[in-house]
């Protein structure tokens, strides 16, 4: 029986960035529909979350496998890949109850599950129901896209969404795509006894800071990972066994064969759009997304967007980030500044990456004079006693002092960047991290000790320094 609905606000699509937009609205009393013709939760739960478990276990055989290293050794180490798929699904299995329909119905979400069509500027059909809301809110993600490769087509290329559904036992990974989700998942089965192969025709992390980007490099090659980054790929084919990439060699007309068991697809992503007839409701969009306005509003004002259907680097915490612009805007009427794309973004390699902010390229092009900050993490006592050395804090500031990026590589850098991000987005400068006081031993003190390194005039405005100046002089 059709049904009609006029919410508040509907949000089309339950990954992280839908669910936390659904939630804050209910929270709020607002009455929110949330509609998702898939899993809720979207590619967090089918891949995210088990890339990070894999990577969680294969960092605890690293863990045990250099004990001896600070005097501890045991027994010889083993991997059960039986074992480590079971803590795979139970980590799955516990974020999926946390976005469940039932636990989102029972704090007052109206969960719909069908797909979601636009009929006019404020209607949309899901199912049988017919939503004419005040506000809508797509949230709808964006799919693994194959890269242009002859013979990509005929060969069965894993996903993060298929990846761990793979049955057949795995040779030799190939995975195209240096990115961070590519060199990570190389990482995490290397060090699981499985051998890996990256090749891209780009840099390396390529919308990384390069300075920190050597550091992870070095220690993912002093591995055995083979990375064939600026390198092009000629062709794809199957092979009995598994599959064959065949790149350019250095010479002209060189070609170089390389061989695996699996192949991995980590080039990139396109926006999840097809069947929502965005046209008849007046949204406008290209091959990178949906447009939206630093409100997040598309091109019919009624209609807001999120997350990785949006131009921008895909992540979690984006699409959080953007649902707290979109509760703050189309909730609470209130106007929001800041960049929608402020983010933190984390590379969960050994060592990690984590940056926020501006790069130092990027700095450099948008303010006339930055100031960058560099510490070694070996400044910091907590990595001497635990031989965690190997990282670097960068910090990019105005000579006023203003904060406009920050990046470390090393243990724990995303817990490290966390208190830039928050600088960030609550426009402090630098002088806010100086007296920033950490608990003895810390990593996080290398923030406090990076900033200290600030030095000139560019915290105190020249009149205030010349009367300070004068003070000194004379004595008041």
């Amino acid at each position: 029986m059709a049904e009609e609905l006029n919410p508040d606000i509907c949000v089309i699509g339950g990954g992280p960035g839908g669910i936390a937009v659904a939630v804050a609205a209910a929270n709020a009393n607002i009455p929110v529909v949330l509609a998702e013709k898939g899993n809720l939760g979207g590619t967090n739960v089918s891949g995210t979350i088990p890339s990070k478990a894999l990577i969680a276990a294969a960092n605890r055989y690293e863990a045990l496998r250099s004990g001896p290293l600070l005097g501890v050794t045991g027994a010889p180490l083993q991997v059960n890949l039986a074992k480590v798929h079971e803590h795979i699904r139970s980590a799955m299995d516990a974020v999926a109850a946390n976005n469940s329909a039932e636990r989102l119905s029972a704090l007052g979400v109206t969960v719909i599950r069908a797909p979601v069509r636009f009929v006019d500027q404020r209607t949309a059909v899901a199912g049988d129901a017919t939503i004419r809301a005040r506000r809508f809110v797509i949230a709808t993600g964006a799919r693994p896209a194959a890269p242009r490769i002859p013979g990509i087509e005929d060969v069965d290329c894993l996903t993060f969404d298929t990846l761990f559904d793979a049955t057949r036992k795995m040779g030799h990974l190939i995975v195209l795509g240096a990115t961070r989700y590519g060199l990570e998942l190389a990482q995490a089965y290397t060090r699981l006894g499985i051998d890996a192969t990256v090749i891209d025709d780009r840099p390396a992390l390529a919308d990384q800071d390069p300075e920190l980007v050597a550091l992870v490099l070095e220690r993912l090659h002093a591995e055995g990972i083979r990375i064939r980054d600026r390198t092009p790929i000629v062709a794809v084919a199957r092979r009995r066994g598994g599959v064959r990439v065949t790149v350019a060699g250095r010479s002209e007309g060189e070609e170089i064969p390389v061989d695996g068991s699996h192949l991995l697809l980590a080039t990139g992503s396109r926006p999840n759009v097809d069947g929502l007839s965005l046209d008849r409701a007046g949204i406008e969009l290209d091959e990178s997304g949906i447009k939206v306005d630093r409100q997040l509003r598309t091109t019919n004002s009624r209609v807001y967007a999120i997350g990785d259907v949006v131009a921008g680097a895909p992540s979690v915490s984006r699409a959080e980030h953007h649902a707290d612009i979109v509760v703050k805007s189309a909730l609470q009427h209130a106007l929001v500044r800041g960049d929608p794309d402020a983010a933190p973004a984390q590379v969960l390699t050994d060592p990690p990456l984590a940056s926020v902010g501006l790069r130092e390229s990027e700095a450099e092009h948008r303010h006339r004079s930055i100031r960058v900050l560099r510490l070694p993490f070996s400044e910091s006592d907590l990595a001497q006693t635990e031989r965690a050395t190997a990282g670097l804090i960068k910090v990019i500031a105005t000579d006023r002092g203003q904060i406009v990026g920050a990046a470390a590589v090393g243990r724990e850098a995303g817990e490290i960047i966390a208190l830039w991000s928050l600088a960030i987005a609550n426009r402090l400068d630098i002088s806010a991290i100086q007296s920033f006081v950490a608990p003895y031993p810390t990593r996080s003190d290398i923030s406090r000790r990076a900033a200290a390194t600030f030095t000139g005039l560019g915290l105190t405005p020249q009149p205030k320094w010349r009367i300070i100046d004068l003070l000194r002089k004379f004595g008041g």
